[in-house]
Formats: structure tokens, sequence, C-alpha cells
């Protein structure tokens, strides 16, 4: 990188970066599928989305909506383990989506709302 591109205090940047609201929904799913507990994202009428998330489908099971420039929120369908404690479940889900979104996007999760569709094995 040219020492010409590169930004000083108070210049605006060169350009923008857009993200696809695919992209933004996979980064959710992933997240979502490291919290124990749960055993797949869902359509949110219900239909399991296959393990292992395939990248073509990593933004099914996650609805989101901006919320002025740096909010989002999340609707996140997931089918649980039969043992999950849904409070636990709920509260650590909602940290590592928040988390993941921030670090990687920088935007706020204003609301994560989880949807439980389904319980795995019945």
């Amino acid at each position: 990188m040219s020492a010409s591109l590169l930004n000083q205090p108070g210049e605006q940047p060169p350009g923008r970066v857009r993200v696809a609201s695919e992209v933004v929904a996979s980064i959710a799913a992933l997240a979502a599928q490291e919290v124990v507990g749960i055993a797949a994202m869902c359509e949110p009428a219900g239909v399991n989305v296959s393990l292992p998330l395939h990248r073509q489908h990593a933004h099914r099971g996650v609805k989101l909506q901006m919320v002025g420039d740096t909010g989002i929120k999340l609707d996140l369908y997931v089918a649980i383990t039969p043992q999950a404690s849904i409070t636990q479940l709920a509260d650590q889900l909602q940290h590592k989506v928040a988390h993941a979104i921030h670090s990687m996007l920088g935007l706020d999760a204003v609301e994560i709302n989880l949807h439980i569709a389904e319980i795995e094995g019945d």
C-alpha cells in the first residue's frame, strides 16, 4: 500500500465497504452454531437446514434489519438439542452473535431474537 492511500487524521476514507446481507447473516449463523445446544439453523417455517452449514445456505435461519447506520436487529431460527437449557443457550447465543457481528463488521446488535423452531430428534 502506498503512503498516498493511507488516511491522515481527519481525512475522509477513499471509498466505502459494502457487505451483502447474506454475509452478515452467515456471520450470525456461524456464530450461533458454535453455541452448545444449537443443533441446526432452521427456516422461519421450521424446516431444518442440514449440517454442516454449506456456504450457499449460510444465510438461512437468519433475518436481519438495519437500525440506523450502525445498528442491526437479528432474528435467529434454530433447532436445539433436547438437553439444552433455553435460558443459558439464549444468553450465550446472544452474546456470541453480538460479539461476532461487532468484531467483524463494527455493527451493534441492538436486538437479537431467538426463535426455537424445533427440538432435534423429535
